[in-house]
């Protein structure tokens, strides 16, 4: 928008056109070790870095730290300190505001790594003294990626932290845009109007004239959108399609959520429309999440956006299984679940078999409910299925115990624990699937396949005789022939960034493959990333080191990612103290190129 733009909307009629509304009215802690998962013991691993964070942060009560927060601006607010997961208030020492600000803004979600996520999330929320320079909007900056992110949510807290006062024009749309995806229109349009004064942002006045039209106000709408055409703004022709819909009081579907924002998202629920399937397919991280959010959606739907978002790695699987709880079945279904589901298409025939399995007194009843609803999952969406499946289960999974009885739920129960980030409970079914794989060759394949993986989570811990990475190579070979060179690669460059030498004896017929296709453009544009990424996590700089990881694992993600840049990452991130992150990372891209 222009400035005579911004000032006609500020003066005259117009601006009591689009002013004058009515007011209407957690991820936990990683462990920052760069040890492999402990495997002995078994229980939940302790952080290594909080008790000298809760060191260096000691004298909270002393004269110099509220020397400290009287000179705090805007930009290093924040609602995660170091014991709450924060990186810390030195996290951008040494790095340069520059590079941060051009780097922030590639910062993207729902590419299927919950791990990745996770550290976005405490990089952006930290309170931290901003990087050495000029970083521009740097809260405003961090508002819009978490939203990008699917993180709305968090959105309220960091705003709260910094002050509405400390506010930017960015900030200011971002808040708008966090209200309109919880469904929280009138005071969106409230924040909206808060915003006017200070915003030249197009998104403000079009959700003005949004907020005019649902107060009835046609004619201060239609005045608005005018103005706005008459200074050569930029609209959405779906915004207007959009609106022309609530003028009417027609409901308007869009086809295509792809590159939809907020406002568009709030529009399309207020004309009463039904959001599609086929729409959702293609909805970014923050608008699956919103719509998992609206209690008045059809639970269908819901459940549709949940699994999605669980499977992008934007929400946690705690929430799909909420919801997988709330659908209703009568006892009969319940009952006959196993045989039910098979009939039952979509996430509905995943919340049957979720409480079916819920409602069993024994383990293997338990057991046999998840494995239909995993498989169930995987043979509607792929591996996505799977992820959502598993990533919802996984906490249910993990409180069934491992047994002789149980040797058949082991791969199982292994694959969903690994797929959700649970390698510790994952290696409580090792001993069992190993035993089992002696008798049965299907076994023995399926642990063939996730030694890797182990081996990525555990290191050393998982001792390696010499051949079990050729047992891997027969067992995928056989599998996915087409495949076997890229994964061997993909193996061979996380082991070597965990200082880990399991994987060479593959080097020979790896290197004896040619290259499946020439680097793609995002691979060519990574290679500065990773310049950059070399020294920012020599010489520690930690929020530098998160930010470069991210962004170098593109669109993406760990999936997607060549493994050079994988190898890249994980190096650095292990260098700079979240060992655990790295392997975690490392076995998503595993299992999404393996399993």
């Amino acid at each position: 928008m222009t400035v005579s733009t911004l000032k006609a909307l500020r003066t005259g009629a117009v601006c009591l056109a689009l002013g004058a509304l009515p007011a209407t009215t957690a991820f936990a802690q990683s462990d920052d070790s760069n040890e492999p998962l402990s495997i002995i013991p078994l229980g939940e691993t302790e952080s290594t870095g909080s008790d000298q964070a809760t060191g260096s942060g000691g004298s909270s009560g002393s004269g110099l730290e509220v020397e400290v927060l009287e000179a705090v601006s805007a930009d290093n607010a924040g609602s995660l300190d170091i014991s709450a997961g924060g990186f810390g208030l030195d996290m951008w020492q040494g790095s340069d505001a520059a590079l941060v600000a051009v780097v922030l803004p590639r910062l993207q979600g729902g590419n299927g790594s919950s791990a990745a996520t996770d550290l976005a999330r405490r990089l952006l929320l930290t309170a931290a003294s901003s990087p050495q320079g000029d970083s521009g909007d740097l809260l405003g900056a961090r508002i819009d990626r978490l939203i990008a992110l699917g993180l709305q949510r968090d959105v309220p807290g960091l705003i709260a932290s910094a002050g509405r006062r400390g506010l930017s024009a960015d900030g200011h749309r971002g808040r708008v845009e966090a209200l309109l995806l919880e469904g929280r229109n009138g005071e969106a349009c409230q924040a909206a109007r808060d915003a006017l004064a200070t915003s030249d942002d197009s998104m403000i006045a079009l959700t003005l004239v949004f907020c005019q039209r649902m107060a009835g106000e046609q004619a201060a709408a239609d005045l608005g959108i005018a103005v706005l055409q008459d200074t050569e703004t930029t609209i959405d022709e779906r915004f207007l399609t959009l609106d022309r819909g609530l003028a009417s009081g027609q409901p308007v579907s869009l086809d295509s959520f792809a590159d939809a924002n907020p406002l568009l998202f709030a529009m399309v629920l207020a004309t009463g429309a039904q959001l599609s399937e086929e729409a959702l397919a293609t909805a970014p991280a923050p608008l699956l999440v919103a719509t998992t959010g609206h209690a008045a959606l059809p639970l269908e739907t819901r459940l549709i956006a949940a699994e999605a978002a669980v499977a992008g790695g934007a929400m946690d699987g705690a929430v799909l299984a909420s919801l997988y709880s709330e659908a209703s079945f009568n006892d009969d279904q319940i009952l006959n679940a196993l045989s039910r589901a098979n009939s039952t298409a979509g996430p509905v025939g995943r919340a049957l078999l979720f409480q079916a399995a819920g409602q069993q007194s024994l383990a293997a009843g338990r057991a046999e409910a998840y494995s239909a609803m995993l498989r169930h999952g995987a043979a509607e969406n792929g591996q996505a299925g799977f992820l959502a499946a598993a990533r919802a289960a996984a906490p249910d999974i993990q409180a069934i115990l491992p047994s002789v009885e149980l040797a058949w739920f082991s791969g199982d129960a292994a694959m969903a624990l690994i797929a959700a980030g649970m390698p510790q409970p994952a290696a409580r079914w090792w001993p069992i699937l190993q035993d089992r794989a002696r008798s049965d060759t299907v076994v023995a394949t399926q642990a063939a396949v996730l030694w890797p993986l182990y081996r990525l989570a555990f290191g050393e811990q998982l001792p390696d005789e010499g051949g079990s990475m050729r047992a891997w190579w027969d067992a995928s070979a056989r599998m996915a022939p087409d495949r076997v060179a890229a994964q061997g690669e993909l193996y061979l460059a996380l082991m070597a960034a965990l200082n880990d030498r399991a994987a060479e004896p593959l080097m020979a017929e790896v290197l004896a493959t040619p290259p499946q296709a020439e680097a793609s453009g995002e691979a060519l544009r990574n290679g500065g990333l990773l310049v950059a990424l070399n020294p920012a996590s020599r010489e520690g700089r930690l929020g530098e080191t998160v930010l470069l990881s991210l962004v170098a694992l593109g669109q993406g993600g760990p999936a997607d990612a060549d493994p050079q840049t994988l190898g890249a990452v994980v190096a650095a991130l292990q260098s700079v103290g979240l060992g655990r992150e790295a392997r975690l990372i490392a076995m998503e891209a595993a299992f999404a190129n393996g399993v």
